[in-house]
């Protein structure tokens, strides 16, 4: 998985949130590494829709707040099993190099 689309993914998992809402707290969980442009991340949440990942809130069922022109995205289902399996694949990844890295001990 691309590693806006995590990030993106991980934004709406908390709650459903609009696009600049999106932009701000995926800068925020990086530490500011991931910067999602207009093009890049309106791009990417239309192929979360297309692939059924998020879904576009309807207007019964926006949060409050906002001035109602905005477009509120949340998880699906399918979205936070795809959430899950990526974050079991990058903690495997991540056990195993923790290993590799370790400190060996020769003639122990």
């Amino acid at each position: 998985m691309k590693t806006h689309l995590f990030y993106i993914l991980l934004s709406v998992a908390a709650e459903p949130r609009y696009g600049t809402a999106i932009q701000e707290d995926v800068r925020s969980l990086s530490d500011g590494s991931v910067r999602l442009w207009p093009a890049t991340l309106y791009g990417s949440l239309e192929e979360l829709v297309r692939v059924g990942w998020i879904e576009e809130v309807g207007d019964d069922d926006r949060p409050e707040g906002g001035s109602g022109r905005e477009r509120f995205y949340r998880m699906t289902g399918s979205g936070r099993t795809a959430l899950e399996t990526e974050s079991a694949r990058l903690d495997a990844m991540a056990r195993l190099a923790r290993a590799r890295l370790a400190p060996r001990v020769i003639g122990a």
